[in-house]
């Protein structure tokens, strides 16, 4: 697959240039609508200092894949309180934002996202492809990612499981939706943000879990 490596590329003081043995792939969503939006939000600086809050990778709507660092670098991106000493879990993982809304609430006829106290539209309930009614932590609704996005990222994780020899393993049915630390901070394969936090709700019900692991099985 082809991967751009050039457009929002991170400068060396907003991640952390320095290899670390990784053994996890965190799936997150951006909570946003392009790939750009989480490059300016990375990129500004707070009080005057980068934060390095970054993934790895970002995938857009298209399925294009950037590269923002390289993957065996690293990043805050899991903005864990505890169970996180010297930040290990954001040091073994490799980070993947999937560009996507996230959330979504009713109001009438269709369904907002969250800008605005949810004062944007995303799309109408007709619009059945762009959404998934699924209960998950308060919200009963929540956009689907395309198909070109999903493949993408499936293509993406299978190489990065190859390149760093990480398992090919999912989280067992019942604990991909689950807040476990326990399990989580000593899991090795692919999860989610929503394993490592209990007020995160990415990758959230709409990703599909089979369709990656039919993927992994594959390769």
């Amino acid at each position: 697959m082809q991967i751009d490596q050039t457009r929002f590329r991170l400068k060396p003081d907003q991640f952390f240039p320095a290899e670390q043995k990784k053994d996890l792939i965190v799936l997150h969503f951006t909570a946003g609508t392009t790939a750009s939006g989480a490059h300016a939000t990375w990129i500004t600086p707070v009080n005057g200092r980068q934060q390095r809050v970054a993934t790895a990778y970002v995938v857009d709507l298209d399925g294009t894949v950037y590269e923002f660092f390289p993957p065996s670098d690293w990043a805050y991106h899991l903005g864990m309180k505890t169970g996180n000493p010297g930040w290990i879990q954001d040091k073994r993982s490799i980070g993947i934002e999937i560009v996507n809304p996230g959330p979504l609430k009713a109001v009438g006829d269709a369904l907002h996202w969250y800008p605005q106290n949810f004062g944007v539209e995303w799309c109408k309930k007709t619009d059945a492809k762009k959404y998934v009614a699924a209960n998950y932590r308060g919200y009963d609704f929540y956009a689907a990612f395309p198909e070109a996005q999903q493949e993408a990222v499936r293509e993406l994780v299978a190489q990065l499981a190859d390149r760093f020899s990480i398992p090919k393993l999912l989280p067992p049915e019942k604990k991909r939706t689950a807040f476990d630390p326990g399990f989580f901070q000593q899991f090795q394969g692919i999860a989610s943000h929503q394993n490592l936090r209990a007020d995160k709700v990415d990758i959230g019900p709409a990703w599909d879990w089979a369709a990656l692991a039919a993927r992994l099985q594959r390769s």
